[in-house]
């Protein structure tokens, strides 16, 4: 592998170099073969020492030059001066022979400048957590950081209890955050932000160099991904539950995985963050978050914006947003052109869905079948609404097949639902990962029926409903 530090030798003054802190009688949990193979990385390397070295923070490979960014943020709407990874290393960039770059970062890997109170580790819950949720998210097709390993040590971390450390190895094109331009903005830093502003424009925003102003055509370009993300975010039922503006990638990735968590029952006020006492980043608060964090973004870039440049972006955003929403939606249902009536038919769907406390997954992958198969005997409201749907249908230009396989391939049968999630966790943590290697494997094709796998799509007991998860990690 050939490694570059682009991010570290143009952009020092939001980097520490540094060694990470390896962890104890290192042991390979689960590796994600697909994120290998993005970066040229084959299943004999990713079973041998290199790899394991490489992933318990034990062996840099030659070109790799570790270091912690600082960067800033709105967390919970209030500004933040100075965050940072505090307990993540960006090792370098592999080039492959595609000519494509890979950040690769280690997180649990030891205390940083900014580990604040923190210890800088990782425990194994919080790890597998976001390892399963990375490659699950990328299996739907949501743009996102991956997973390439997850490897565990002996050594004991205190949270709420004392738990197992971890350390996992996440893949990016790049890990630039919404808050490392507000860092520099606010620090009135203006020769680096100038310097970080070229940096993306020159790696990762080539097309706009072009335009009479190369930094608004950028900032549509993110205005534009963002609004595609958070759209796959709804219409998937994915709860981020922390919509800092820390945690928004400059490339539209969904990154930072803590207290996610994708619906059960259909809850348009889902809050699956336990420490979101005001509801801040509920389900159905996602878009509009969206939205505030990508104006906090413009005024970071307001030295080459002006105001009145940024107020068509946001009506661009919101139109953006419901063009996606409804396209995924419309497949979900197994139509094809957003007709008149088709608003208020998925508005009442969804309705029922709330007031029915339906499984949203389920409900919707339940239409893939015969329509005269649809059940006939079921309440009002609910026989109402397949009334209107079959009618709907019968206007399609889908023959009955096409309208069922259309379903089946945008509506999943596996869910990487909180209380799975739980189970791999609760055997991995007495040192048995089969559970969350065949969880892996089996959401990594989350939309086709897989043999003797039904187990992982049935409908999910009462107490794994809803759970809300806590921050810690």
């Amino acid at each position: 592998m050939e490694f570059v530090n682009r991010f570290a030798t143009e952009l020092p003054e939001l980097c520490h170099q540094q060694q990470p802190t390896p962890l104890k009688d290192p042991e390979m949990a689960i590796v994600s073969h697909d994120a290998a193979q993005l970066i040229g990385l084959d299943s004999d390397f990713m079973a041998g020492p290199q790899a394991l070295g490489l992933s318990a923070g034990k062996l840099l490979i030659d070109g790799m030059q570790p270091a912690s960014t600082v960067y800033a943020g709105h967390q919970f709407g209030g500004y933040s001066p100075q965050l940072g990874d505090g307990r993540a290393l960006l090792l370098g960039e592999v080039k492959t022979p595609q000519g494509d770059y890979w950040e690769l970062q280690l997180k649990g890997s030891g205390l940083t400048p900014f580990s604040r109170q923190g210890d800088g580790k990782a425990v194994l819950r919080s790890s597998i957590r976001e390892f399963l949720a990375s490659e699950a998210m990328a299996a739907l097709g949501i743009a996102t950081t991956r997973a390439l390993s997850l490897t565990v040590g002996s050594g004991l971390v205190q949270r709420e209890r004392f738990e197992k450390e971890a350390m996992l190895v996440r893949m990016a094109p790049s890990h630039i955050r919404f808050g490392h331009f507000e860092y520099l903005y606010h620090q009135q830093q203006t020769k680096p932000l100038k310097r970080l502003v070229d940096f993306c424009l020159e790696h990762y925003f080539s097309d706009c160099l072009e335009q009479s102003n190369p930094v608004l055509a950028m900032l549509e370009q993110v205005v534009d991904s963002t609004a595609l993300m958070i759209a796959q975010w709804q219409a998937e039922g994915f709860c981020h539950g922390v919509m800092n503006t820390d945690n928004m990638s400059i490339l539209g990735l969904t990154m930072d995985y803590g207290p996610y968590g994708f619906l059960d029952d259909y809850d348009p006020l889902h809050i699956c963050n336990h420490s979101d006492h005001y509801g801040r980043y509920a389900f159905n608060q996602q878009p509009g978050i969206g939205l505030w964090n990508l104006q906090r973004l413009a005024q970071a870039l307001s030295d080459y914006i002006p105001s009145h440049q940024t107020e068509p972006l946001w009506v661009r955003y919101q139109q953006k947003i419901n063009q996606h929403y409804q396209s995924l939606m419309l497949n979900k249902l197994g139509l094809q052109v957003w007709q008149d009536g088709d608003e208020a038919l998925l508005a009442q769907l969804l309705k029922l869905l709330a007031e029915q406390k339906a499984d949203y997954h389920q409900s919707l992958r339940a239409l893939a079948q015969p329509l005269e198969e649809l059940p006939q005997r079921l309440a009002e409201p609910w026989q109402t609404w397949l009334t209107l749907y079959t009618a709907r249908c019968q206007h399609s230009k889908l023959s009955q097949q096409q309208r069922i396989e259309h379903i089946q391939q945008h509506v999943p049968l596996y869910v990487l639902r909180n209380y799975l999630a739980q189970h791999a966790i609760e055997q991995a943590e007495g040192g048995d990962y089969a559970n969350l290697q065949l969880l892996h494997k089996v959401l990594s094709q989350p939309f086709s029926q897989q043999a003797d796998m039904q187990r992982f799509a049935e409908t999910p007991p009462s107490w794994g409903k809803c759970l809300e998860i806590s921050c810690s990690s």
